[in-house]
């Protein structure tokens, strides 16, 4: 099989994994059903993704951008997608879901032996990451390590598999570290945080959580902002205006001239969003943090590894039939 996966450019760890992490998890995939592309980590279950290829296997992927089909098309055999807000969406029963696979990466060898070095962590959106501000010398004056995205996947798990807290505001960094067992808080940065996602991880391990709103002040100004512009008749340019396509909008599309207004507007104002993410930071260290009982992780763990075996071993009886893939429990 093929692997289709997001690319973000500049990089993105939690993207970027699937191109080892597979590998190492699945070592088959590659020579099972060469028509077939399989779908790994990311929010990549949409229409535009799923079309185009002549066969997928899902394994653990999950929605939160773009349209999502009521239905999975008929090309589509599903291993299993990352929780049950997916599942429903795409119109599948409960055990089709168990939870994203990033949550085996503790499992395998090569980060066994991970040195601790006892430091609070902050993992931004990749997003968020980009904008022009002095990540380094913000975060050393909130006492806390900050570990860009965008760098070496391996680095960036390493990272937040030896800390002792991680605030989150990317999901995987929060799934990386609820896998090796490090207490994470999640964070609402960005504008277009998409909670969706985390919610649908969340559920399917079993665990309530709530986000740490940051730059509230500074949001509720753009906002007000950019209603008075639109009752101006003016236009923000915020959200692509498109015709809607049959299936479920989980998450708006923001157009690249909205985001680049968007950092333009972050450069002009670098001072005060520093001071105020200095603040959030603080205050996030000391907010309630969370962790997924272990019992159900581990859980979790032998479901994917018994649904990675299952997959295989049908694949490899079945050879190319369209629809050899079904969710089992």
């Amino acid at each position: 099989m093929k692997l289709f996966f997001c690319k973000v450019d500049g990089g993105n760890f939690g993207d970027d994994m699937n191109e080892w992490f597979w590998d190492a998890l699945f070592p088959d995939y590659r020579r099972l059903a060469p028509e077939a592309t399989m779908f790994g980590i990311g929010s990549i279950l949409w229409r535009d993704n799923l079309a185009g290829h002549a066969r997928v296997v899902v394994m653990g992927s999950g929605s939160g951008y773009g349209v999502i089909p009521n239905r999975i098309p008929d090309n589509t055999g599903i291993g299993f997608v990352r929780g049950p807000r997916t599942a429903r969406l795409l119109g599948l029963e409960r055990d089709a879901a168990i939870t994203d696979p990033a949550a085996m990466v503790s499992t395998l060898a090569e980060f066994q032996d991970v040195r601790s070095s006892g430091d609070v962590v902050f993992v931004p959106h990749v997003g968020t990451a980009k904008l022009p501000l002095g990540w380094g010398r913000l975060t050393a004056r909130a006492g806390v390590r900050f570990v860009s995205p965008a760098q070496d996947a391996r680095a960036v798990i390493a990272a937040i598999a030896g800390a002792r807290l991680v605030l989150a505001e990317s999901l995987h960094g929060a799934i990386i570290a609820d896998a090796f067992r490090v207490p994470w808080v999640p964070l609402a940065i960005s504008p277009t945080f998409n909670a969706h996602k985390w919610f649908d991880w969340s559920e399917s391990l079993e665990t309530e959580i709530g986000f740490e709103e940051f730059l509230g002040g500074l949001k509720t100004a753009r906002a007000l902002a950019a209603r008075l512009r639109r009752l101006g008749g003016r236009g923000t340019g915020a959200q692509e205006r498109k015709p809607r396509v049959a299936g479920t909008h989980v998450a708006p599309a923001f157009s690249q001239d909205a985001k680049q207004s968007a950092r333009k507007w972050v450069a002009k104002l670098a001072p005060v969003v520093e001071a105020m993410l200095v603040r959030d930071l603080l205050r996030a260290r000391k907010a309630r943090h969370f962790l997924s009982p272990d019992t159900v992780l581990r859980q979790r763990q032998s479901q994917i590894t018994a649904r990675i075996a299952e997959v295989g071993d049908r694949l490899t009886a079945e050879g190319a039939r369209p629809r050899a893939i079904a969710a089992r429990g």
